[in-house]
C-alpha cells in the first residue's frame, strides 16, 4: 500500500511539473507571436521605416508590444534567454531591447546603444542603468 502511494505522489508531481512546463511554453509561444506581428505589420507605412519606434507606435502592433511589456519580469526573463540563444542584431532585437529597456524602467534619455545586441551586451557588462 505504501509503495502504491509513493508512485500516485509521485505521478502527481509528474504531472504538476508537465502542466507548468506546458503553461510556460504557450507563454513563450505567444511572446514570439506577437514579436512576430510586431516586426512584420501589415501596415506598409509601417513596413518600410527605419525606426523601431514606428514599429511599436503603430496602431496594430501597440496591444502586442504592451502585452509584452505588461508582463514584466516574465516577459524580460524570457527576452533575455532568446538574446542568450543567438546572435541576431535584427529589428526583432531592437524591439525585445526596447521591451527590457521599459521593463527595467530605464530612463529614455540614458539610451546610448544603436542595436538590441548593444543594448543586451551592456546589460550583461553590469551597465543596466
Amino acid at each position: 500500500m505504501e509503495k502504491r502511494n509513493v508512485i500516485v505522489i509521485c505521478l502527481a508531481v509528474l504531472l504538476v511539473a508537465c502542466l507548468i512546463g506546458s503553461k510556460d511554453k504557450s507563454f513563450e509561444h505567444t511572446i514570439d507571436k506577437k514579436l512576430h506581428l510586431i516586426v512584420n505589420p501589415k501596415d506598409s507605412h509601417v513596413k518600410f521605416s527605419s525606426s523601431p519606434y514606428a514599429y511599436i507606435q503603430a496602431e496594430e502592433s501597440r496591444d502586442d508590444y504592451n502585452y509584452i511589456v505588461s508582463h514584466g519580469e516574465k516577459s524580460l526573463e524570457y527576452l533575455l534567454h532568446k538574446f542568450a540563444g543567438s546572435n541576431d542584431n535584427g529589428l526583432q532585437e531592437y524591439i525585445m531591447a526596447l521591451a527590457c529597456a521599459d521593463i527595467l524602467k530605464e530612463d529614455p534619455a540614458s539610451k546610448d546603444w544603436a542595436s538590441g545586441r548593444e543594448w543586451y551586451n551592456d546589460w550583461l557588462l553590469g551597465d543596466k542603468r
